[in-house]
């Protein structure tokens, strides 16, 4: 897992009151809220996200700070269960089949925590209209009947959508300008200018690592497919985008991996790279954190679009100032899709004891003014402050080790609600957004139920085996040539089903457009 889209803004302005005429009932009697029966022992609902578990005390006292006002507004508190970020996915998945977990609020994203998996396996609980009008009135007032069809499936409603928040989180390749001015290379800006630059920075640099990778990540791979053919992937099906369409035939669910040039293309490159020393030789010395790039010892990050302006430019502009860093993004051909607003949304969980109380408590999180700051920025004066000129900072002496806390509340963000941080690179922003906004068409999957039971078996067959060979092929260390490595990937593809998953999503497109 941006900015900014007009949003209309509703703050609540929550109360608890007595029932008249001599009753012992609390009701939370905002007209948001009227007459829920919030009487009884306090409800402690328990938010699952995704992030280290903080150790350092200060999360805890956020945490103080909100649950007064929750306990006032809803007769709640909250508390954060952390799924941390080595091996996440499996983890998560791990937690959610437990049953047993006491969680009911529940981060979830179609293109990269398995949400659709989830809701189909039962973990999920199904939301009705009448119960998110209820409990959560405020947010579903905002969502439009056609954004509560994509968070639906076989008809009912499974999530919540962050869909009034603008994201841009696009991969692609942070390199130095400097650098590529002295290689006559000027911007990067396709993968044959990434080469030259590479080769400039082994010939004449030879003690520099042109990019500090960690033998792992893999998204270049579909980052290279996108930038050289018109490719839309079905996120919601792996992160490896295997199945998707070509917009010159819109209407037929492909695989890049499994035919065509491209990926055979892709690993000559890729092997190219290896010989010339792109990386380490050895990715047991990666150190992580980006920490080569910031010392000057390496010449690309491999990034996002937000990670590019809220971190890595505002890192080199004090680490390397004259490296002038830019971001080329992969889809430059003009390929690129907006995010899903189910990158980031949040469910109930099944074995949830306190649903109701735990929509209410999300609804309030995200309208209330107050607890969200709390939620997203921590206590002002503490963890921010606000300068004059209304953008955010951080409180002199403010150390983040010592003061930083983790919420993660990365499903329920509102473009009207954020505070611009003052630290960012927003005319960098700015001028990608400017890019962007020519040329994204918006996610095209959100309302195609892809995910069943029927395929899921056969769709994590195909995931094993690209998980075998993508990253041997994303880092050249392959002994085949490059058409023999692709002819047995594709040759194990074909055993483990991707052929029928194909031809049954074919089927599930084609009665959802084609045939009506």
């Amino acid at each position: 897992m941006k900015r900014k889209i007009t949003a209309l803004v509703m703050t609540a302005v929550m109360t608890i009151s007595s029932m008249a005429c001599g009753s012992s009932k609390k009701s939370a009697s905002d007209f948001q809220y009227r007459n829920i029966d919030i009487s009884g022992p306090t409800v402690t609902i328990t938010y699952l996200t995704i992030g280290d578990k903080p150790i350092n005390g200060m999360t805890e006292k956020v945490l103080e700070k909100l649950n007064e006002l929750l306990l006032k507004k809803a007769n709640a508190k909250l508390d954060i269960y952390y799924i941390g970020w080595n091996d996440y996915l499996e983890n998560y998945d791990k937690t959610l089949d437990m049953g047993n977990v006491n969680v009911d609020l529940v981060a979830a994203g179609s293109d990269w925590l398995d949400a659709w998996p989830n809701a189909v396996k039962g973990n999920f609980l199904p939301l009705t209209d009448d119960m998110l009008k209820t409990y959560c009135p405020q947010t579903y007032r905002y969502v439009s009947t056609t954004d509560w069809k994509s968070c639906s499936y076989d008809g009912r409603i499974y999530f919540i959508p962050e869909n009034e928040y603008t994201q841009w989180i696009n991969d692609g390749f942070v390199y130095r300008s400097d650098i590529a001015k002295n290689a006559d290379i000027g911007e990067i800006q396709d993968w044959d200018d990434l080469t030259r630059y590479f080769k400039y920075i082994r010939d004449k640099n030879p003690e520099m690592i042109p990019w500090d990778a960690d033998g792992k990540g893999a998204e270049q791979t579909l980052g290279y497919i996108m930038s050289e053919t018109k490719y839309t992937p079905i996120y919601e099906l792996g992160a490896y985008g295997v199945w998707g369409i070509y917009k010159d035939i819109p209407n037929l669910i492909v695989s890049p991996y499994l035919s065509g040039p491209t990926l055979e293309n892709y690993a000559n490159l890729m092997k190219q790279w290896n010989k010339m020393g792109v990386w380490r030789e050895d990715f047991k010395d990666y150190k992580g954190e980006n920490t080569a790039f910031y010392n000057g010892d390496s010449a690309v990050v491999l990034a996002n679009t937000e990670d590019f302006y809220t971190k890595i430019k505002p890192n080199m502009n004090i680490y390397q100032p004259e490296s002038n860093v830019k971001f080329f993004w992969f889809g430059k051909n003009e390929n690129l899709v907006k995010r899903s607003i189910l990158h980031g949304a949040i469910a109930v969980y099944s074995k949830s004891k306190n649903p109701e109380r735990a929509l209410m408590v999300y609804d309030i999180l995200r309208n209330d003014r107050e607890c969200y700051n709390l939620i997203r920025y921590g206590i002002e004066g503490v963890q921010y402050q606000i300068t004059p000129r209304g953008t955010l900072e951080k409180p002199s002496g403010y150390n983040d080790e010592r003061d930083g806390i983790t919420t993660n509340f990365w499903w329920g963000r509102r473009d009207a609600y954020e505070i611009k941080d003052s630290s960012y690179q927003w005319d960098d922003y700015n001028e990608l957004l400017s890019e962007y906004n020519k040329i994204a068409v918006d996610y095209p999957w959100d309302r195609t139920p892809f995910s069943t039971t029927t395929i899921s078996q056969r769709i994590q067959d195909v995931t094993k085996v690209c998980d075998k060979y993508i990253p041997e092929i994303a880092y050249g260390r392959y002994e085949n040539t490059a058409k023999q490595e692709v002819e047995e990937f594709r040759r194990e593809l074909k055993e483990a089903g991707i052929e029928e998953v194909t031809k049954y999503l074919q089927s599930i497109y084609e009665a959802k457009y084609i045939n009506n």
